[in-house]
């Protein structure tokens, strides 16, 4: 039963952001979709579990305040709410009415917050007391909004504000499905902004959903499945992951911030069978003593947002159970590709028994997304060769709001040019190698970061690393490894950076191996590391050499 309602979900072409909730509610009911850390205390729904039918109530009372608010359709709304579950539901609402939701990771500064607005053209924003006080702290700040609603009690805050809750539950129970173009724009989603100020993406129907429904049809969950995150949910990874877990009907525990022994310990005592985070946070239980914890009931791991280092998947998969009938298997660890361009998921790695990928292998694309490998000129390169990722389908974004120009540039014939290096084999599996950004042009050779960064992740005093090039005035740039190590390990930068020489070929080996703290290395919201901060704080190390 549970297989058939996650095919019908999947299969069912005529859902939109106009009757999501609607129809998940239909199909899953009274079963439980989220298990929170924290209780919620609504009058209508309260404690630390609430099943499909209470979120979609929630999600239609939502509904009919921002329509009574005078809430237009088009009209772009800030949701900039500290990481709780509220977040994807006060966007369904908005997106039921034909508004358009503009959700912001609560880590973000004011001026970051005030360049979102503006460019977004967002008038109403949506927030609660902790970002309000602690990062947007002042109405002044932010010209652009017109009008402030608070999920929380207003009192003592200097400003005008509409209280959202005593709203909410005075809304009626029920809100009427909306007819929706598939292809109308609901959210515009910004970039981490790794390379540069933030860009907004936008997003449809079609787009955020295709993909999203299909994963949770093909990979082998069960109605006893408890799947554990920790992302935040304003992010197109945490938000793209809850969309998959409410189509596949699954039961949720979300924790709001991470925290490796405590991650651990939920997995334990909630029995859950899942767990989905970035390649940061695994690295992290790694260090906080997997052996501590009885992780066998996990059945399948996932990983996105980054690139995944081969050895620590292989701890993860051996320390849960696979159970088949009959047949007792490591556990599955799915490791998937995107961007908040690309709706978070384009191309996914599971492997099931008997299927295995080889190293970088990011797996087959998610269908009916298409992949091409193109040079600079934008033709295709030989099966095997590395280039550019494109890719097209219904996960490619609209286009970025506002930037036509940007998009013209990325984009042609629906072809979406990802800024990263990959290549194919003669099976369709792609393999990532680098972002053309992060590729390390030195003495002519092409390094490749990501490469680099796995061979050095052998050594067993690193914990996590990053390789960037930095300017040199010979080799046009040198790698540079920017590592971090094992809590109290005597291992130095030059021990590094000869085992480097010894083990890594001469043209791609760091020139130079520095050691920091985890405090130091720069990161985005999801985790992963700002590699033009670094680049940027280290642009003067070579500066005098020959």
């Amino acid at each position: 039963m549970h297989l058939w309602n996650n095919i019908k979900v999947a299969a069912d072409r005529s859902i939109t952001f106009g009757n999501f909730m609607d129809k998940l509610a239909d199909v899953y009911g009274d079963k439980t979709c989220f298990i929170l850390d924290r209780p919620m205390d609504y009058s209508f729904m309260s404690g630390k579990e609430q099943t499909f039918r209470q979120w979609r109530e929630f999600t239609d009372r939502a509904a009919k305040v921002f329509s009574d608010l005078g809430v237009e359709k088009g009209e772009r709304v800030l949701v900039d709410l500290s990481n709780r579950m509220e977040i994807p539901f006060l966007c369904f609402a908005l997106m039921k009415i034909g508004a358009i939701a503009v959700p912001i990771n609560f880590m973000l500064t004011q001026k970051e917050i005030a360049y979102i607005a503006g460019d977004s053209g967002a008038k109403l924003a949506v927030t609660d007391r902790p970002v309000f006080e602690f990062q947007m702290r002042e109405q002044a700040a932010f010209p652009t909004i017109e009008r402030w609603a608070l999920l929380d009690s207003a009192e003592g805050l200097e400003g005008d504000f509409i209280e959202l809750r005593p709203l909410i539950e005075a809304a009626p129970p029920t809100f009427p499905p909306r007819e929706k173009d598939p292809d109308d724009v609901v959210g515009i989603f910004y970039t981490s902004g790794t390379t540069g100020f933030p860009k907004g993406a936008m997003m449809t129907s079609r787009s955020l959903l295709t993909a999203q429904r299909l994963t949770a049809a093909l990979v082998p969950t069960t109605s006893k499945d408890i799947g554990v995150m920790a992302l935040p949910l304003a992010h197109l990874f945490g938000f793209g992951l809850t969309l998959i877990s409410l189509s596949g009907g699954l039961t949720g525990m979300f924790v709001r911030s991470f925290d490796p022994h405590r991650i651990l310990k939920g997995i334990v005592d909630s029995k859950a069978t899942i767990f989905v985070g970035v390649p940061a946070m695994y690295t992290m239980m790694l260090e906080a003593g997997l052996d501590d914890y009885d992780i066998s009931g996990v059945r399948i791991w996932g990983s996105s947002a980054d690139a995944m280092p081969d050895e620590i998947a292989i701890e993860f998969r051996k320390r849960g159970r696979l159970k088949l009938g009959p047949f007792d298997f490591d556990s599955l660890f799915m490791d998937a590709y995107g961007m908040v361009e690309l709706s978070s998921l384009a191309c996914l790695k599971l492997p099931l028994p008997g299927i295995s990928f080889p190293p970088k292998c990011v797996g087959f694309p998610m269908p009916p997304i298409r992949t091409r490998i193109l040079d600079e000129a934008g033709n295709k390169v030989k099966t095997g060769e590395v280039g550019e990722l494109a890719m097209k389908g219904p996960c490619v974004m609209k286009g970025y709001w506002n930037k036509p120009e940007e998009t013209a540039e990325l984009m042609s014939n629906g072809w979406f040019r990802t800024g990263d290096m990959a290549k194919k084999d003669r099976w369709g599996r792609v393999y990532f190698a680098d972002r053309k950004k992060d590729v390390v042009k030195s003495g002519g050779y092409s390094v490749f970061s990501v490469e680099v960064e796995q061979e050095i992740l052998e050594h067993p005093a690193v914990v996590d690393v990053a390789v960037v090039g930095i300017p040199h005035p010979t080799k046009k740039e040198a790698p540079v490894a920017v590592c971090i190590l094992e809590a109290g390990s005597p291992t130095t930068g030059e021990d590094l950076h000869a085992w480097c020489r010894d083990n890594i070929a001469r043209y791609k080996s760091p020139r130079r191996v520095l050691v920091i703290t985890e405090e130091e290395m720069p990161r985005t919201p999801t985790m992963k590391i700002l590699k033009r901060e670094l680049r940027e704080r280290y642009k003067d190390l070579f500066a005098g050499e020959e």
